[in-house]
């Protein structure tokens, strides 16, 4: 637990720490701090217009995103697990406006990861779940091959790694977008469009 009060730590800062996840290495910052959010698109040269999503402590959802019968359905049936399901944005704030990419809605997702969920059940605050990569790199499954990646990065910040060990090669999450009268599926990762419509 010592390297997880770490990380915690430099996340209460604006730090940057690197996790495992039911897919790949994820990269974490307090989703509440601008500073760190606009740290963390520098040191992916990820596009501002790009929204991040966010793992929001389990049963606060609300809290980030407005609630909707659909995603709770989802919710009960998928999480914890590979499924990342955009909704209105509730939350306010310049850090909420980036993580969003002004589109007024945002992804959130609980993942089958016990270190990822430890890491924001402490913090109790959301952390940023992108990939752990330079934007329009591969995804990472080891923490050397997110090092390797990273190294050379200009203006380089320290990281902080919570390694996992060696993660099996899997898909991103699948993606569902829920709005008022309508649920769209984005991208279809390990829990197929067939699953999805069992559910809604």
């Amino acid at each position: 637990m010592k390297q997880l009060d770490q990380a915690i730590n430099i996340l209460k800062q604006g730090g940057v720490v690197v996790y495992p996840t039911d897919t790949a290495y994820g990269l974490a910052v307090d989703a509440t701090n601008v500073t760190a959010v606009k740290k963390l698109y520098a040191l992916k040269g990820r596009d501002f217009k790009k929204p991040v999503h966010v793992i929001v402590p389990f049963g606060h959802h609300h809290t980030v995103v407005y609630d909707s019968e659909d995603a709770n359905r989802l919710m009960k049936k998928f999480w914890p697990g590979p499924l990342t399901i955009i909704l209105p944005l509730k939350a306010r704030g310049k850090a909420w406006q980036i993580l969003s990419a002004g589109t007024k809605t945002l992804g959130i997702r609980y993942p089958d990861n016990s270190t990822a969920q430890a890491l924001v059940e402490a913090l109790k605050n959301p952390i940023t779940t992108t990939s752990a990569n330079i934007s329009g790199f591969n995804n990472c499954y080891s923490i050397a091959e997110v090092q390797r990646q990273f190294r050379y990065v200009p203006g380089y910040v320290p990281i902080f790694y919570l390694d996992g060990g060696k993660l099996p090669k899997t898909k991103p999450s699948t993606v569902v977008a829920i709005s008022k009268n309508n649920v769209k599926i984005l991208r279809v990762g390990p829990i197929s469009e067939t699953e999805i419509k069992k559910v809604i």
